[in-house]
Order: structure tokens, then sequence, then C-alpha cells
């Protein structure tokens, strides 16, 4: 199975990016993650008072999401992170969340359709 990447995008409030950056390092819930199967990576970019989450992912991406949204230390980790944020992860249903999938990668050699 291949992997595929999910982003998670929403704009911070003002403000808020360094001290995001200081705390997101010590309250990430790295082994709450390790624990759902299937997400294999998770890079956090931010900058131009943007966020975004890269999950890089295999397997049922529905199952994962509702492994993820499940697990207390995730919803903590939501809880005291979503004041950085104009729009809080606010649903259990990933079609209504900012979220983008891989459509296409390219690896210097060819453009191939991503899939999974």
């Amino acid at each position: 199975m291949a992997t595929r990447k999910v982003v998670f995008v929403s704009r911070l409030k003002p403000g808020s990016e360094q001290q995001i950056a200081n705390d997101l390092p010590n309250e990430f819930p790295h082994e709450a993650l390790s624990q759902i199967e299937g997400i294999k990576r998770v890079t956090i970019c931010q900058g131009s008072g943007l966020f975004a989450a890269i999950v890089e992912y295999e397997g049922d991406f529905e199952k994962i999401f509702h492994d993820y949204i499940s697990s207390p230390s995730t919803q903590a980790f939501h809880a005291k992170f979503g004041r950085f944020f104009d729009a809080p992860l606010s649903s259990d249903q990933p079609a209504d969340l900012p979220l983008v999938g891989d459509v296409f990668e390219w690896d210097r050699k060819a453009l191939r359709r991503a899939a999974g």
C-alpha cells in the first residue's frame, strides 16, 4: 500500500506563531499518534499567519481520522492549542475540515497520480 498525504491548513490568530512554535514540541501528542495504526509521519509548517500539518499515512483515512479524534490525548491537545487558530478543529467529519489530500507526485523523473 502506498503512503498518502493529507494536509490540514488553518489561519493562526495574530501573534500566535511564536507561542505555538515554543509550545508545540513539548505538547505534541506523539505517544498517542504512535498508537494509531497507519500514521507514518507528521510535519508541522507555519508562516505568514498560516499553520499546516502534513500527515503521511497508509491505509483507510476515515478509520485513521476516527482513531485520531477519538483519542483523549489528541482531544486534550486540540483543546489546548485551539486558542491559537481562527477556526480550530471543530468537527469529527473530515469533509467539514480544511483538509487537502495528495493528487499527484513528481520525483524528478515522472509525474504520477497519487494512489493508495
